[in-house]
């Protein structure tokens, strides 16, 4: 089954999220490889595992790779040839491969790309992650970083933790799983199907409006909007999408909003601070609904106001 990471694709078996837990991931992969380590050198090695499967806090791209040396370094001698390192880089792009092999299985095989990386167990892929990070709209001071998951159900990666990194060393993450369990139950009421055709309708007009908005012009009517809008959609290559001129939000930026609310320590933080507040919570609501939005319909909206901005500037 092909899963979607941004327009590339990824052909792997999945685990679900629900079936199994971190334990069985640990448990999985040290049964095939814990033979590769001297008694003196289990317990360590042990830990580091425990580390590398914690899928709750996974470790970043950096990390994965230093546990993978670590765990060569602790290997028996013998054992060692069982270590597979692989990095490719030119002037387009680089990519580095890090796997345990015993004889045919791949207990683990780790795969780190310019844009995000993922690791497989018995060559079923755990996690994906992106890597590059990204600084909020309107606050430089705040780095976002999306953790994408297997999501069986909806058939793609999708977002499932926030992790955010403020000034003064400040790191803390935001649970997203409420989003894809709302998702999840309509799929399992049948009801995913409609909602995808109105929410992706009502994901590009708010936008397209919010532009319109934002451009300031006045003695826009609908004709005008719908005018600038189809222009929007050639320009940005929005296939088959249509426009609504009394669109202000979707569905998914609601159960966003809706999500973020519940996170005590992201609530205390923009109340407390003179520096963050509604504005920042809405650039964070608005980079999380960008991501549900890519991984539901592989495709990239984070331009669209601004281009709706442009247009309607050209238009009037």
């Amino acid at each position: 089954m092909p899963i979607t990471i941004g327009r590339g694709f990824l052909k792997s078996e999945m685990f679900s999220q629900s079936a199994i837990s971190q334990r069985s991931f640990f448990t999985l992969l040290w049964e095939k490889i814990k033979d590769f380590f001297c008694d003196t050198q289990r317990s360590t090695a042990d830990q580091y595992i425990k580390e590398l499967c914690d899928v709750a806090s996974p470790p970043d791209a950096q990390r994965l790779f230093d546990l993978f040396c670590a765990l060569y370094e602790l290997s028996s001698p013998s054992c060692r040839g069982n270590f597979h390192f692989q990095h490719y880089k030119d002037a387009e792009c680089q990519y580095t491969n890090l796997c345990i092999k015993d004889g045919e299985d791949i207990p683990l095989c780790i795969m780190i790309r310019q844009d995000h990386y993922y690791y497989e167990i018995m060559n079923r892929t755990v996690l994906c992650v992106d890597t590059q990070s990204a600084h909020l709209k309107r606050y430089s001071d705040i780095n976002i970083k999306a953790s994408t998951y297997v999501c069986e159900p909806l058939c793609c990666l999708f977002p499932e933790r926030l992790q955010l990194s403020l000034s003064g060393g400040i790191t803390f993450s935001v649970d997203l799983k409420n989003i894809e369990e709302t998702l999840i139950a309509m799929a399992e009421k049948g009801n995913l199907c409609d909602w995808k055709e109105q929410e992706r309708k009502a994901a590009i007009s708010s936008r397209i409006n919010l532009g319109i908005a934002q451009a300031d012009v006045t003695a826009i009517d609908d004709a005008i909007k719908n005018k600038i809008a189809a222009k929007v959609i050639e320009n940005t290559n929005l296939t088959n999408a249509t426009f609504e001129p009394n669109y202000v939000q979707s569905s998914v930026t609601q159960i966003v909003y809706s999500c973020l609310f519940k996170n005590e320590i992201l609530m205390n933080m923009l109340e407390e601070s003179s520096s963050h507040g509604l504005l920042c919570l809405n650039d964070l609501a608005e980079y999380v609904a960008l991501q549900v939005h890519n991984s539901l319909f592989s495709e990239d909206l984070s331009s669209l106001v601004e281009t709706t901005k442009n247009e309607a500037h050209y238009q009037s």
